[in-house]
C-alpha cells in the first residue's frame, strides 16, 4: 500500500501520464510502466485515483499486446466497483477501449449488455449509452451480441438461472425499442438485406417461436414493425406472417383437441390478433395472405361448430374485417398474384355461407356481430354483380 498522501499520489500519476504522452516512442518502457501502474490504480483505495485510471487506460492498451488482458479486466473492475462514479467511469471506458481496439467490441457489447441487470436507474442510462455507441462502432456485431440474449438456448436451466435469463432478455428487448430504436432504424438497418438488418431480423424471427407472448409483443409491434425492411413491398412480413400462424395452427391444437368438445380460442386468438396487427392494422404483409389462413383453418364447419358463440363471433368479425383490408390493399397495389386473388375469390361463397348459418345461430343478440354480416352480405352482392360466382350462388 502507498504511504503517500492521496494529493502526493495524484500528482505522481497525473506527471508520469505527461511523461509518458511526450514520448514519442508509443512502446517505450516507460509508457509500458505507465499502463501497469494504472492498471493497478484501478484497484486503489482511492475512488479518485481510480477515476485516473479508467480515464487514461485507453491511451496505452493497444501498444502493449502482452497487457491487454489485464488492461481490460482491470476496467471490467471498476465497472463493478461499489462506488457508483468509479462504475460510470468504467462504463465509458468500456467504450474507450472499444474505439482503440476493434476485436474488443464484442465481449465489451456483451459485458454492457450483463450490465443492464443494475440497480441503479440512473447508471443504466449510461449503460445503454455505452451499448448504443457500441452499435454505432460495429452494428453487425453488437447486434449478434444482443440476439445472442434474446434467442433462448436449447439446453434446460434450473429455475434461477431461467429466471436471471428471461429479466436480461426483457432488459434487452426493452433496450431494443427504446433507446436503440432511432438509430436501428435511421442508420443500422435502413437498408433491407444489409448484415446489420440480416443479423437483427433474423435473430428475432428465430427467437420467436421460443418467446413467451409479452416478449413477441414487443419484437414485433415495438421493434420489426418500424424497421424499414418490413416496409411494403417486402417478404419479411410475409415471414414474419408464417411464424405467427403457425404458433397459431399449434395453439389451436391446444384449444380444440380432437374430439367433438366445444372450446375457446384461449390461446389461438393472442396469434391470430399479432396477425391481424402485421396485416391489417400495420400492412406490414398483404392482408389476403392472412384471410387464406382463415378460410382453410377458422372457418370450415367442423371447427366453426366446436367453438363458443363469442369465438364464432370473433372470426366472423375478423374475416369481415380482412375482406375490407384485402379490397383496400387491391386499389393501393398489391404484391399477390392474380391466381391467389383468384382463388379467394371462389372460396369466398362457400365460406360466406357458412358463417351465416353460424351468425343465425348465435342466440346471444349482444354477441352477434351485426355489420361484419352486412359487409359480408354487400360482398356476396359485389360478386354476383361481378359475375364471379353467379353459380355458386
Amino acid at each position: 500500500m502507498d504511504s503517500r498522501s492521496l494529493a502526493e499520489q495524484e500528482k505522481d500519476i497525473r506527471e508520469q501520464l505527461r511523461r509518458a504522452e511526450r514520448t514519442p516512442v508509443k512502446t517505450s518502457a516507460s509508457r509500458k510502466d505507465t499502463l501497469k501502474r494504472l492498471i493497478d490504480l484501478a484497484h486503489s483505495e482511492h475512488a479518485s485515483l481510480k477515476i485516473i485510471a479508467a480515464t487514461n487506460l485507453k491511451l496505452f492498451i493497444k501498444d502493449f499486446p502482452e497487457l491487454e488482458d489485464e488492461a481490460i479486466n482491470a476496467v471490467y473492475d471498476l465497472c463493478e466497483d461499489p462506488v457508483s462514479s468509479v462504475r460510470i467511469k468504467g462504463y465509458a471506458a468500456i467504450v474507450d477501449v472499444s474505439r482503440e481496439q476493434q476485436k474488443w467490441v464484442k465481449r465489451n457489447a456483451d459485458v454492457l449488455v450483463q450490465l443492464l441487470q443494475s440497480d441503479e436507474p440512473e447508471e443504466v442510462t449510461f449503460v445503454k449509452r455505452a451499448l448504443t455507441q457500441h452499435l454505432d462502432m460495429d452494428p453487425v456485431v453488437t447486434l449478434g451480441v444482443i440476439c445472442d440474449q434474446v434467442v433462448p438456448p436449447d439446453e434446460p436451466f434450473d429455475e434461477e438461472e431461467q429466471s436471471i435469463r428471461d429479466r436480461l432478455r426483457s432488459l434487452v428487448l426493452a433496450f431494443l425499442a427504446g433507446e436503440a430504436k432511432r438509430s436501428l432504424v435511421e442508420r443500422h438497418t435502413s437498408s433491407p438485406g444489409s448484415p446489420a438488418e440480416q443479423i437483427l431480423v433474423t435473430g428475432l424471427l428465430k427467437a420467436i417461436p421460443k418467446l413467451s407472448p409479452g416478449d413477441v409483443d414487443v419484437i414485433v409491434k415495438d421493434v420489426l414493425a418500424s424497421l424499414p425492411s418490413f416496409k411494403l413491398p417486402s417478404t419479411r412480413g410475409k415471414e414474419l406472417l408464417d411464424i405467427l400462424l403457425a404458433h397459431a395452427r399449434a395453439a389451436l391444437k391446444h384449444d380444440l383437441p380432437s374430439g367433438n368438445e366445444t372450446g375457446a380460442l384461449q390461446n389461438t386468438r393472442y396469434y391470430l390478433e399479432l396477425a391481424s396487427f402485421i396485416s391489417v392494422d400495420h400492412r406490414l404483409v398483404n392482408p389476403s395472405h392472412l384471410l387464406r389462413f382463415y378460410y382453410t383453418t377458422l372457418t370450415p364447419k367442423l371447427v366453426l361448430g366446436r367453438l363458443h358463440e363469442e369465438d364464432q363471433a370473433y372470426i366472423i368479425r375478423s374475416v369481415a374485417k380482412l375482406l375490407a383490408a384485402s379490397d383496400e390493399a387491391k386499389t393501393l397495389g398489391s404484391n399477390t398474384t392474380a391466381a391467389d386473388e383468384a382463388a379467394l375469390r371462389k372460396q369466398f361463397p362457400d365460406v360466406c355461407t357458412v358463417l351465416l348459418q353460424v351468425f343465425a345461430g348465435i342466440e346471444s343478440d349482444e354477441l352477434r356481430p351485426w355489420t361484419a354480416c352486412l359487409a359480408l352480405l354487400q360482398g356476396i352482392v359485389r360478386v354476383c354483380c361481378s359475375g364471379a360466382a353467379i353459380r355458386k350462388l
